[in-house]
């Protein structure tokens, strides 16, 4: 642990362990971190109180899939920062992802170090004018070859496995 950080951040993870763990890590390096275990109870998260400098959000999730989520929360904020972290990305996610300007993806399991570093490049990111955050997307401007099945692999550093987040 480095340097304490700032920052907000709504963690949507429906493993309790893994969320418990990730949100302890965040913790202790500075974040403040709001929590919700399926993707309704982060859209109503995310839609109710202060906004969020980054979400972190999983594909699989019941109640409401992670890219309705995403689609959800792009909707209210356009330019809402997000980091999927999950175990299966698929062609058709990163196609829907990418239409929505999502393009910070951590495979499962991944390493803590990893995981800030992700979130550190994220909250560099410039901010763009308020007049480009007001835009919406409409449903064509989300979609993409969602009929794709074919997991995307990703590079992942070697890390021993207690290392890792999974």
């Amino acid at each position: 642990m480095g340097a304490k950080r700032q920052g907000r951040i709504l963690l949507v993870e429906d493993e309790t362990l893994l969320r418990r763990l990730i949100a302890q890590f965040l913790r202790g390096e500075g974040f403040e971190v709001v929590e919700a275990g399926d993707g309704r109870e982060g859209v109503e998260r995310f839609s109710s109180g202060n906004p969020f400098d980054l979400v972190l959000l999983d594909l699989n999730l019941p109640v409401l899939p992670g890219i309705e989520v995403c689609r959800r929360i792009k909707l209210q904020r356009p330019k809402q920062p997000v980091i999927i972290c999950s175990a299966a990305i698929l062609d058709g996610h990163i196609a829907a992802l990418a239409a929505m300007e999502v393009d910070q993806f951590l495979s499962k399991p991944y390493h803590p170090a990893e995981l800030l570093s992700r979130i550190t490049i994220e909250l560099q990111r410039p901010v763009q004018p308020s007049a480009v955050q007001a835009e919406r997307l409409t449903a064509s401007s989300w979609r993409g070859g969602s009929d794709s099945t074919a997991a995307r692999p990703f590079a992942d550093p070697v890390q021993t496995a207690g290392d890792r987040l999974t």
